[in-house]
């Protein structure tokens, strides 16, 4: 830093009237100190600079306008101390971190918009290293100097107020560290990190908002340590794909639906932490996700524990208390392991073992339950050892089928014992017989001591490798997703369309209907009926014509205008939805179909499912049970049929339940040759190369000579173009001792395949 700092006073003499001013002539290291007041502006910190008020915090407030532009730190190591940070619109971002930049906030309070730090958008697969060996202690010190992935950000003692669609945004390979930092009043999601990004907070606090308290998507990882997280209108913490949470001393309470919620394949361990008043449960672990806890305690709620998972989650010595309904639930295929839980007080089971669910529970105690305290349903095969059941009317209810196990099980004060082994002379009904070897073939195979041969105590990281998933992977949705966007506005869609190559006629379809919802949407709002208005697509053309690029838009579009609740896209084709034998097309359509709720289900070559000349064929069924799904989901998925134009006139023609869906087709033209070219240049500036100017010419006259048959690929064809002369040149250049940089860019005509 230089010894004096740089001086911003709008009314001093030898001062600068603005920051933006000051900073145009702040070298690196520089400290700007400003006068007390209120700087409309906005501004870029290109160099390490720190900016401090000259008498003390909360004297300085940069109110940003709307029409700026964000905030935006675009250097390493810049700091920001005891400033009020204001925008326009809550809406929209008002502190941006790009990429390979670094900024601290101390003592500051960001309101009316929300910070972003920006990293690669590159998803990767989940880490082989798990959540729980990342050291939290880290104060990214050595990141913010040189933050060479990323962007970083680091905030102490301070307030983000305010926003609207969520506070705090991680993306891509982003880091982030809160201290001591309070997030409150968001009309959405407190924290929202995607792609691979890394939060870890010590002593936040999220009070209230809309959504839920923090959200973690795709291979980001969140780790909570003494922090609180308080009345989120929606799930305390969501964890989704294949992310990961550790928590830690931490406290959840009065969320409207679950405290901790985990989906798809992600993975929790919450430890020593307490969950509170969750409306829905204070736990809830579904698809193929797993949690493990170590000393949690489950209060209030009207489910403790529900685990719909069929991976193996771990719970050890917690306590689940006081809820309305049951403590404990298992769902069809859970097998958890839960050793040492103590559930009280439960107004329905303290256990609830649903149909075909297995579960080991190890010396856990089940205290005074308004039903009986153990329930296992038909099918269910769980196996109890060493547990105990106290102050209770009824210890056991065994549905008929059921294959449960007990081992060394005692009941305590308990007015009709069933438990198998009791003595008979308490009184109880005769007791089940206790099933044997052969009414457990369902289980996993076991070692010796009775434990399951994989994970013993290791908990979820042991486990075996599992799928991972990417941002287009298709995942099952209902209300699990929040509403609204998370990061992106709908001007920023309608520009990301609008910069599409060629597509002028589908552009101006989009935008209508983007025009026309938003009016259906503000009818809503005033409480006048919506017209009918059928958002189904018919999308007709050839291959490579950017269908599917131009569907995921769409649904993002929908998500932002809140007409659907996440917006995402699950492609398929017939081999998705069509069975090979009686009776399995309608479940395997339905399965694809549930994937996409809140989404866009993209059905590729869908003429595939009425092939011409054919009478009888599943594909009818799949159709069928698509038309009802539709009729019944209306609202929650959107369906997109896409395919060669003559084809995809003759597959709405099929049903008459397609025709009355499918009101609305949108033509894709072939790309011309100018416009093939334009996207060859785009892949070549999104990579780092240069074409020459003979390079374009004699592309343009490449692309011109292809026959457009059949076979054209359009925008595949120019994408593999690209991808042949890039290998072309790698070729030409690795010829050169000592090529430059101009050289390693360039792509020129000698790069044209032959």
């Amino acid at each position: 830093m230089t010894d004096e700092p740089i001086r911003v006073a709008p009314r001093t003499r030898g001062a600068h009237r603005t920051i933006t001013e000051a900073l145009a002539v702040a070298p690196a290291g520089a400290v700007v100190s400003v006068a007390p007041g209120e700087y409309a502006e906005s501004f870029r910190l290109a160099r390490r600079v720190t900016l401090i008020p000259q008498h003390g915090d909360g004297s300085v407030t940069i109110a940003v306008p709307l029409a700026a532009g964000p905030l935006t730190v675009a250097a390493p190591d810049c700091r920001m101390r005891g400033l009020v940070l204001r925008g326009a619109d809550p809406a929209e971002a008002l502190l941006r971190v790009e990429d390979a930049s670094g900024l601290t906030l101390e003592d500051c309070v960001v309101t009316h918009g929300r910070v972003e730090v920006l990293g690669s958008r590159n998803l990767v697969a989940r880490p082989e290293v798990p959540v729980g060996t990342i050291p939290l202690d880290n104060d990214l010190s050595a990141e913010l100097a040189d933050p060479t992935d990323g962007g970083v950000l680091v905030t102490r003692r301070t307030k983000l107020r305010a926003a609207r669609h969520t506070a705090l945004h991680l993306t891509g390979d982003a880091l982030a560290r809160l201290d001591d930092t309070a997030i409150e009043g968001v009309e959405g999601i407190g924290i929202a990190v995607s792609g691979s990004a890394v939060l870890r907070a010590d002593q936040l606090r999220v009070h209230g908002g809309s959504g839920s308290a923090l959200r973690a998507r795709d291979s980001s990882r969140v780790l909570l340590r003494g922090s609180g997280l308080f009345g989120a209108g929606r799930n305390g913490v969501l964890v989704q794909d294949a992310a990961e949470a550790l928590l830690t001393d931490c406290r959840v309470e009065n969320a409207a639906r679950s405290g901790v919620r985990l989906d798809h394949t992600a993975r929790a361990e919450i430890n020593e932490s307490t969950l509170a008043g969750a409306r829905l449960s204070g736990v809830e672990v579904r698809d193929q996700a797993r949690v493990m806890a170590r000393g949690a305690r489950v209060t209030g709620g009207e489910t403790g524990v529900r685990l719909r998972s069929t991976e193996e989650s771990l719970l050890f010595y917690c306590t689940v208390t006081g809820q309305q309904g049951n403590g404990v639930e298992l769902s069809h295929g859970a097998d958890p392991r839960l050793r040492g839980v103590r559930v009280a007080r439960s107004g329905k089971h303290g256990v609830l073992v649903g149909e075909g669910a297995l579960g080991t529970f190890d010396h856990c105690d089940v205290i005074a339950s308004a039903l009986p305290a153990l329930h296992v349903a038909r099918d269910a095969a769980p196996r109890f050892r060493g547990c105990r059941v106290f102050d209770s009317a009824h210890d056991l209810g065994l549905a008929e089928g059921a294959q449960a196990l007990f081992e060394d099980c005692v009941a305590i004060n308990v007015g009709s014992p069933r438990l198998p082994g009791l003595d008979r002379g308490q009184g109880g009904p005769e007791r089940p017989p206790t099933p044997g070897p052969s009414q457990d073939r369902r289980r996993r195979p076991r070692d010796r001591d009775g434990e399951r041969t994989r994970d013993r105590d290791q908990g979820p990281a042991a486990a075996a490798p599992r799928p991972t998933t990417t941002a287009t992977a298709e995942r099952p949705g209902d209300d699990e997703y929040e509403d609204g966007p998370t990061q992106e506005s709908l001007p920023e869609l309608l520009a990301e369309l609008d910069e599409l190559v060629g597509l002028d006629g589908v552009k101006r379809d989009v935008s209508g209907l983007v025009k026309l919802m938003q009016t259906v949407r503000l009818r809503q709002e005033a409480g006048l009926p919506a017209p009918p208005l059928s958002r189904h697509l018919v999308f007709a053309g050839n291959p490579g014509t950017g269908k599917t690029t131009v569907a995921r838009l769409y649904g993002r579009l929908l998500s932002a205008l809140g007409l659907l609740s996440r917006g995402h896209l699950v492609e398929v084709d017939r081999s998705a939805l069509v069975g090979e034998y009686i009776g399995h097309t309608g479940p395997k359509t339905t399965e694809a179909f549930e994937k996409a709720m809140g989404g866009v289900l993209f059905i590729d070559e869908a003429y595939a499912l009425t092939p011409a000349g054919v009478a009888q064929d599943f594909g009818s069924e799949a159709i069928a049970t698509l038309v009802k799904l539709m009729e019944d989901h209306r609202d929650e998925v959107v369906v997109i049929a896409a395919g060669y134009p003559g084809e995809m006139n003759r597959f709405i023609s099929s049903n008459p339940g397609l025709a009355s869906r499918f009101t609305r087709s949108l033509a894709f033209a072939d790309y011309s040759t100018e416009e093939l070219v334009s996207i060859v240049e785009h892949n070549a500036r999104r990579h780092r190369y240069q074409l020459t100017d003979g390079a374009r010419k004699a592309l343009s006259g490449f692309i011109g000579a292809i026959p457009r048959g059949e076979g054209f690929g359009n925008g595949r064809t120019a994408r593999q173009l690209f991808q042949q002369m890039t290998e072309r040149q790698a070729m030409r250049v690795a010829e050169l001792t000592k090529p430059e940089a101009d050289a390693l860019m360039s792509l020129n005509e000698h790069d044209l395949p032959v």
